[in-house]
């Protein structure tokens, strides 16, 4: 709460060539359980243990496999924790473990991690995670950037739209503890969330107000939001 393409004025391209050019969409792919599984499994996560003395030992073994060793995330479509608030991790864990949150990403991946974290462990691994820096923003499409700009500080009037940065402050660090930072997020995943919040298979915010302002927004208007967020 994503470019330009040059043309190559000697070559015509072909109709379906030339609307693939012309339209750019991140990538909103599903996860698969078995590309956790692989990571874990595969040994691509380095053990950095001692480069961080104070990474809970599950931090390292299985939730680095998507998060990151300090939570910014090599994958789209898993989101960066680095600097989200502490009661935030600590709620979507517990809602995870008792499958208050549902979303597609939810019940194919974070059920069955979540199920692994000893409650005891719940809240070292969501302080460590809120100690680390924040994802630092990233370039994308300056037109979405601007377009999502207006919606995130202004929100839209005709359709009773409340600016994002009222809950989620104006850089997007989130206003903690409950509301969470957006800034530096992966594109792909605040698109999945804004989606599943709209669609109702995501129901864990409190008095429905992701759902109520999801419901508002256009899929296009997601696009921009995710990708001006992405830049801060």
């Amino acid at each position: 709460m994503t470019a330009a393409y040059a043309a190559n004025p000697a070559a015509t391209p072909k109709p379906a060539k030339a609307a693939k050019a012309a339209t750019h969409k991140p990538k909103t792919a599903k996860p698969k359980a078995a590309l956790v599984k692989a990571r874990l499994l595969t040994g691509r996560t380095p053990p950095l243990v001692a480069a961080h003395p104070k990474m809970p030992a599950l931090v390292a073994s299985t939730c680095s496999a998507c998060h990151g060793m300090t939570g910014i995330s090599p994958l789209g479509e898993f989101p960066n924790l680095a600097g989200q608030g502490e009661p935030y991790l600590v709620k979507q864990i517990e809602d995870f473990r008792n499958h208050t949150r549902a979303d597609p990403l939810a019940k194919s991946i974070m059920w069955g991690m979540a199920a692994m974290i000893p409650r005891h462990e719940i809240r070292a691994i969501a302080l460590y995670f809120a100690s680390q820096k924040g994802a630092p923003g990233q370039p994308a499409n300056p037109k979405l950037v601007a377009a999502g700009r207006k919606l995130f500080m202004g929100g839209e009037i005709a359709t009773h739209l409340p600016a994002c940065m009222a809950c989620h402050g104006a850089t997007g660090r989130g206003l903690l503890p409950w509301f969470p930072r957006l800034a530096g997020q992966h594109q792909a995943y605040i698109i999945a969330q804004l989606q599943a919040f709209k669609a109702k298979t995501r129901t864990n915010d409190p008095h429905a107000i992701m759902r109520t302002v999801a419901g508002k927004l256009s899929t296009a208007q997601m696009t921009a939001l995710a990708a001006y967020v992405h830049t801060l």
